[in-house]
This record gives C-alpha cells, sequence and structure tokens, in this order.
C-alpha cells in the first residue's frame, strides 16, 4: 500500500470514529445534527476499512466484513472514545456508553482479525473479565462525578430564584424542586459540569458558585437564541444587558441560583456572555430527556 493510501485510509477511518465518538456525547438522542454527523463517520470509517482491506490482502476483503463488523466496529470504538473523553461531562450517559462501546469493539476485533486464531471459550472468558473491570471502574468513576455535581440540598447565596420563559419552563415553587445541581463558573471559561441532563417536568435548582476572581453569568435558552444574543453584543452601543427570567450573573466568589421546570424534550444552551467570555469557550448543554 503506497504512502498516500495507507493516509487516506487511516484519515478516514480515525476521522469517522471521531464524528461517532462526537456524535454520541453531544447529544445523539435528541438532537437531529448529531445523527447526521454519526451517519457521515459511520461512512468514513467504512470507506477508509474498505480501502484498507482491499489494497492490503484482497483475498480478506469481505462485504460482510466491511458493511457488517465495519459498522459495529466504528460504532464500538466511537461510543468508547467519546465516553472516556466526556465522562466529567455526561457521567449518566458515559456510565453505560463506556462499557458497550468496549464490548462492541472487542467483538468487532474478533470477528475482523482473531477468529482463526483465538477460541470462543478464551474470548468468553476474555470478555466476561475485561468488560466486568471496565463496568465497575464506569460505576465507580460515575458515583464520584455524580456526587460532584450535587445532587443534593444545599445552601443558597446571591441572587434569588428568577421566574422563567413560558416556552422553555414553568413557573416552579420550592415545594416543586426535585433536586439541585450545582453548576461552578471559572476563570479558565468553563462551567463545571458543562454538560448534564434533565428530564422533561422536572424542576431544578441550579446553584451557581463563582470560583473565579471575575464576574461570571449563567444564561439558559435554546442555541439559537444565545447565538443570537452573542451577535447582539458584538454591536457597538448594544450594552450587556439581559431578560431576568433565564439569566443569573455571579460577582467574583459569591453564589447564584436559577429554578427552572424544563417542559420540552430537546437541548438547552448555557452560556456566559460578560466580554469575551462566550468566545472563550464559556458555554454548555442541557440534555432533556422525555
Amino acid at each position: 500500500m503506497s504512502f498516500a493510501t495507507t493516509h487516506t485510509a487511516t484519515l478516514l477511518k480515525y476521522g469517522g470514529i471521531s464524528f461517532i465518538a462526537g456524535a454520541v456525547n453531544h447529544g445523539m438522542f435528541s438532537e437531529s445534527r448529531s445523527l447526521i454527523t454519526a451517519a457521515f463517520g459511520v461512512c468514513f470509517y467504512l470507506l477508509g476499512s474498505w480501502l484498507e482491506m482491499r489494497l492490503q490482502d484482497a483475498q480478506r476483503l469481505s462485504w460482510a466484513d466491511v458493511l457488517g463488523v465495519g459498522i459495529v466496529s466504528s460504532i464500538g470504538l466511537g461510543f468508547f472514545t467519546g465516553g472516556l473523553q466526556h465522562f466529567p461531562d455526561s457521567p449518566d450517559r458515559s456510565v453505560w456508553v463506556v462499557p458497550l462501546g468496549f464490548a462492541l469493539s472487542l467483538l468487532a476485533m474478533y470477528y475482523m482479525d482473531w477468529r482463526t486464531r483465538m477460541s470462543v471459550n478464551r474470548l468468553i472468558t476474555y470478555a466476561l473479565f475485561s468488560i466486568a473491570v471496565v463496568s465497575a471502574c464506569s460505576a465507580l468513576a460515575w458515583t464520584q462525578l455524580v456526587g460532584q455535581a450535587g445532587d443534593g440540598h444545599g445552601h443558597s447565596h446571591g441572587e434569588a430564584a428568577s421566574k422563567q420563559d413560558a416556552h422553555n419552563s414553568t413557573g416552579a415553587s420550592a415545594e416543586t424542586i426535585t433536586r439541585t445541581v450545582t453548576v461552578t463558573l471559572s476563570d479558565d471559561m468553563r462551567f463545571t459540569p458543562a454538560n448534564w441532563q434533565a428530564t422533561s417536568g422536572e424542576t431544578v435548582r441550579i446553584q451557581l458558585v463563582n470560583a473565579g476572581k471575575v464576574r461570571h453569568e449563567f444564561i439558559i435558552g435554546t442555541e439559537a437564541e444565545l447565538q443570537a444574543h452573542a451577535e447582539e453584543m458584538k454591536k457597538p452601543n448594544s450594552g450587556h444587558h439581559h431578560h431576568a427570567s433565564n439569566a443569573v450573573s455571579v460577582a467574583a466568589g459569591a453564589k447564584g441560583e436559577l429554578v427552572w421546570t424544563f417542559t420540552d424534550a430537546g437541548v438547552l444552551h448555557i452560556a456566559c456572555f460578560e466580554p469575551g467570555h462566550y468566545d472563550a469557550g464559556m458555554r454548555g448543554t442541557i440534555s432533556v430527556l422525555p
């Protein structure tokens, strides 16, 4: 295989895995854009695998391998690598995505390269042991990260809970709050956690902790609303004003909170529009499950 062909095949294969990993962990189950991204990833991986297998050993080429096992392999590797990368941001999803991806990659590799060199009994022994280890490690990481996300009750200081827009939420009282999520705002221009999940119909108290030395804010809305706001902020003399219904500004070292009822499944976005913060990456998502 020539250098150019090897490079092309490798680029397609690992580019496809990257696409799948990103799609899975950035809303594959709630955003149509991510489904399209995953489809492109599968196509890239299959094309790269076909090119590699065809030129390396034409006798091994099988459409069953390329179309069947190749898809399983690309999805498995995408799940595993993406789940590991985004475990801190989305532990509820990664806790099952990582073990599933590991199992799929193991199965695909056996059928593509090792079925003539390894007995089924050895495969089962290795699979049971390794999947158990990966699952246990994922569960341990989940327990640690969920605890950090603040699924408990705590005190709040700073701005009071705000009223909310009707198309995203409904009026909520303290009696309707189902859980509390703590989000830390830091001077490295990040929310922690930046990506988390909610369920349609639940009311969440979002506690905001500014761990930095400058003012930060937490604004929630659809992607289109926040992008439009970002463009508005770039205009001269636009000022720095936000609707109180979906925004909380938190001074350095202070705390604040926002009570929000999630009504519709989908993805909401969060951002900080203090000068330069949004462009520096201070943004995130809330995946609202049905």
